[in-house]
């Protein structure tokens, strides 16, 4: 595991999860890997400071979802396949993965998003974003929820700007 401080002190990775190609996943620390959670990073995966991966998560960086079809008996024996899909996955710091999610391969997921339990993520994601759904979308906004919270506990302002930068504004709707 390719590390951008020094060492993963404070990083919790279940025994129960599992690691392809370690020496393509980059990682920073504190990061959180639940249990039974799949974690491909056969094609590149970075997974940002702060985020936390849901129990039962799979995040996959190549499928053969199509390949598969096009090849049938030959896709054992064919070497170089044409439809493998291959591509690395970004995780941005702070970020949430639901339990039971799938983020599948090219997913760019932004700093400070969450994504709901059981939402299938493909694509690329802003910063910020709540995410959800089967396939999933953008439904809202984290800043919009954090502000909330920052008003209640001033203290945790600094800390939070420290990642995030300018503090979020009050909004009355819940995301």
């Amino acid at each position: 595991v390719r590390v951008h401080s020094n060492s993963l002190k404070t990083t919790r990775i279940s025994n129960t999860a599992c690691i392809f190609s370690k020496d393509k996943l980059q990682i920073e620390d504190p990061v959180f890997i639940g249990h039974h959670a799949v974690i491909d990073a056969t094609y590149g995966l970075s997974i940002g400071e702060g985020c936390q991966i849901g129990f039962f998560t799979g995040i996959f960086t190549h499928s053969s979802h199509v390949a598969i079809r096009l090849y049938g008996r030959k896709y054992v024996t064919t070497t170089d396949k044409k439809h493998y899909l291959t591509s690395s996955v970004d995780i941005g710091k702070y970020s949430f993965i639901g339990a039971h999610s799938t983020i599948l391969p090219g997913t760019k997921i932004g700093k400070g998003c969450i994504v709901s339990a059981y939402s299938l993520v493909s694509g690329e994601f802003p910063d910020f974003s709540i995410i959800s759904g089967q396939p999933a979308k953008v439904i809202g906004d984290t800043r919009k929820m954090d502000a909330r919270y920052l008003k209640e506990s001033p203290e945790l302002q600094e800390s939070y700007r420290a990642w995030a930068g300018d503090l979020p504004e009050v909004h009355e709707n819940k995301f």
